[in-house]
């Protein structure tokens, strides 16, 4: 663990990290049906993050899930879609030569702020890996989609196509501001998918470009991940966990020492909006206005000038 922040201690999601509760309030699973596992392989090791399919061809993730891995060459593989006897993946191949990997320019190794990276399945260089479970070998689109039923034809086509892409929101506030909307993540392991929700307020620094709330079950392996709204939009991207110790004051005049645990998550700025068009021109974008935004309590004021002065 490394001290990157005046008050908060840093821990980057590709370590372990203690969890909060689960919650599962107000959320539909469907709207986070555009975010999938991934699998990061350097001919070393291999990685799990999440991503967030913004078309057919471009996912986003944290970029702290490809770096350094994918500094030299790297694969990597998208969960498309899961069927009884048959799994659905995308492949792609990053190098120097043949570039699949776009990192945000002010992207840096351990910093929540501009923690964005682009993935690329290029359709001429990408390939749809077909899983037989029953047999634990890869097998033609042919030869699976002769077994499958109608119902499972349809959702892999649009799992290879993409459906419904989600509209990403932009934040913009001179001040930190506390968001009125939920939110939102989906924690896939072997294809299920639970939904973690925030139950505390979350808190936007406009300065640093991350929002920040309570922890509520982010943890390892679920970086890159959606930050969805309640109402469907990607506010923002899964990137970190910080901790800190407070001094709460009661009324009464008595204290008590709090250790606090937060989440913490890379959103979209000016920067960041003009990074993903410059690859995804026709990317869906949603300015919020004053009703997603409130004003910072009294009781949390410190903490976020603290936030604001680094």
């Amino acid at each position: 663990m490394k001290t990157l922040l005046k008050f908060l201690s840093f821990l980057i999601l590709t370590s372990a990290i203690s969890g909060a509760a689960f919650a599962q309030k107000n959320m539909d699973v469907r709207q986070y049906n555009n975010t999938y596992e991934i699998a990061i392989n350097d001919g070393k090791s291999q990685f799990k993050c999440q991503a967030v399919r913004l078309s057919k061809d471009w996912f986003i993730t944290a970029a702290h899930c490809v770096v350094p891995v994918c500094d030299a060459a790297c694969t990597i593989n998208a969960r498309l879609s899961n069927a009884k006897d048959y799994e659905l993946e995308i492949s792609t191949k990053h190098s120097s030569a043949s570039q699949a990997v776009y990192l945000h320019p002010k992207a840096k190794e351990e910093q929540v702020s501009y923690d964005i990276a682009l993935i690329r399945f290029p359709p001429e260089k990408s390939d749809y890996l077909f899983k037989d479970k029953k047999i634990g070998y890869l097998v033609t689109k042919e030869e699976a989609f002769s077994k499958l039923n109608a119902s499972q034809k349809t959702d892999f086509t649009q799992a290879m196509q993409g459906v419904n892409f989600p509209t990403v929101l932009s934040l913009k506030t001179q001040t930190p501001k506390v968001l009125r909307v939920s939110l939102g993540v989906a924690s896939i392991w072997d294809y299920k998918t639970e939904i973690l929700s925030s139950e505390d307020y979350v808190f936007f620094s406009p300065k640093h470009n991350y929002i920040y709330t309570s922890n509520f079950g982010i943890r390892q392996g679920i970086s890159g991940s959606g930050v969805i709204t309640s109402s469907g939009e990607l506010a923002a991207i899964v990137s970190a966990v910080a901790s800190t110790q407070r001094v709460i004051t009661f009324s009464d005049g008595g204290s008590t020492n709090r250790n606090m645990a937060f989440s913490m998550f890379s959103t979209f700025d000016d920067s960041v909006l003009s990074f993903l068009k410059s690859h995804i021109p026709g990317l869906p974008v949603k300015q919020a206005g004053f009703n997603y935004f409130a004003v910072v309590p009294d009781e949390y004021r410190a903490l976020t000038e603290n936030v604001e002065a680094m």
